[in-house]
């Protein structure tokens, strides 16, 4: 099994243990965890064409379902390493000034084109629609 950060095990031994304490806990944070995380998950889907924070969303959603099951909780540290990389990547600890300009730079130009790209699409099915 892929490791968490100690933070984010630590988090979720103290759901674990709050949860253990009642037979009715466990259930009910099974049962939520199991209707509530696909139905943030899919909401999150939602967004990636819709208004709102599609990304941020379904990692949530994630984050839920790693409450409860093991393959969330590897996934969940799998996208932390890769968002990691990212970081490290764009911003640098040991890089010099114009390197770290550069990936922040870089960082913005992504998220200004995929914006601008949202819109488009947002605005083409809206065109769409009223024809």
């Amino acid at each position: 099994m892929t490791q968490l950060s100690p933070r984010s095990q630590a988090l979720l031994d103290r759901i674990d243990a709050w949860a253990e304490r009642s037979r009715v806990r466990a259930v009910a944070v099974k049962v939520g965890v199991t209707i509530g995380g696909p139905l943030v998950i899919l909401a999150g889907v939602a967004m990636l064409v819709l208004p709102g924070p599609g990304l941020v969303v379904i990692a949530l959603g994630m984050a839920l379902m790693a409450l409860e099951y093991d393959w969330a909780r590897s996934l969940l540290a799998l996208l932390g390493r890769g968002v990691h990389w990212v970081r490290m990547t764009t911003l640098p600890k040991d890089g010099s000034a114009g390197r770290k300009l550069l990936g922040v730079g870089g960082a913005a130009a992504f998220v200004v084109v995929t914006t601008l790209i949202t819109g488009a699409v947002t605005t083409f099915v809206g065109a769409q629609t009223l024809l």
